[in-house]
């Protein structure tokens, strides 16, 4: 928290800073309900008569937070401010899409749903007239929430933060295996589990031309078309791997991922979150390993 990293917005350069923990003392009674610190350019901010509100605490004493603002500082003269601010109004939904990309590759935050039940999307009340008032009828049976708790940590780390924001300042896109990635942490959060696998095993599929394709230059083979033509689909990529003698983990990744994937195509099941969080965690090894830069060259 309170960390500084450099941005470009459209060949306009600047800076952007999280806001700081709370000034907490030694024993704190409700340190949870303290809010962050502005930065401190914008610490004594207001809007109207209200402090600006950058963010919650969410556990003490380690200090992970809740981010709502940020700030982003930018020097400019006089007679270019205007058009300095006209390029970053420009640039900065673009930018912002890729740096929020970025930091779910690097950290897998909001890359699941991790509240389901209650009453689905809205909430439900029944009232009826007894001639006098409307009266509200209780619900007899509980409603159950089910709230997921990673035991990874996906907290945003300096170094994770500032590769997120250089890599959006140059405009960087996902390579083409990790947008499909992205792909598949979108339809698992809106709990499409049948295109959330489809979505990673395209997403390994691509991962693993890409890299046999580099084995066929390293090795010199110039029917590598004609391999790729034979060995097609995921399970054919897979065999193709190995007859090129290039190093797997020893897992049976028909049993993982070709043959789940393979059902929810040609057989028409509808899987569920277990088995989906299953592949996509398999997908996501992979592709750390044989493709372990995120972005495309340029």
């Amino acid at each position: 928290m309170g960390q500084t990293v450099r941005v470009l917005f459209g060949g306009v350069e600047g800076t952007l800073t999280l806001p700081s923990l709370p000034e907490w003392g030694e024993h704190e009674k409700d340190p949870l309900h303290k809010p962050l610190l502005g930065p401190a350019a914008a610490r004594t901010w207001k809007r109207g008569e209200t402090p600006i509100y950058w963010g919650s605490p969410t556990s003490y004493p380690t200090g992970t937070a809740t981010v709502d603002l940020a700030l982003l500082e930018f020097s400019s003269e006089p007679e270019n401010y205007d058009n300095a601010a006209q390029k970053i109004y420009e640039t900065f939904g673009p930018w912002l899409k890729l740096f929020e990309d970025y930091v779910k590759l690097l950290t897998k935050q909001r890359t699941s749903n991790t509240i389901s039940g209650g009453d689905g999307l809205g909430h439900l009340e029944l009232l009826f007239d007894d001639g006098s008032r409307l009266k509200h009828i209780s619900r007899r049976t509980p409603t159950t929430i089910s709230i997921e708790m990673s035991s990874k940590d996906e907290s945003l780390h300096l170094e994770q933060f500032s590769e997120a924001a250089q890599t959006a300042s140059k405009g960087l896109l996902p390579r083409l295996h990790y947008r499909m990635l992205l792909e598949a942490y979108t339809a698992r959060r809106n709990e499409d589990y049948r295109k959330a696998i489809i979505e990673a095993a395209t997403a390994l599929e691509a991962c693993l031309t890409v890299r046999i394709l580099e084995e066929f230059n390293a090795q010199g083979i110039s029917f590598g078309e004609k391999l790729l033509q034979k060995f097609r689909m995921l399970g054919g990529r897979f065999e193709l791997i190995r007859l090129l003698d290039i190093s797997l983990p020893e897992k049976d990744y028909s049993t993982l991922i070709v043959n789940p994937r393979n059902d929810v195509i040609h057989r028409a099941s509808f899987p569920d979150k277990k088995l989906a969080n299953k592949i996509i965690a398999e997908v996501e090894e992979l592709l750390n390993l044989f493709s372990p830069q995120l972005y495309e060259n340029v």
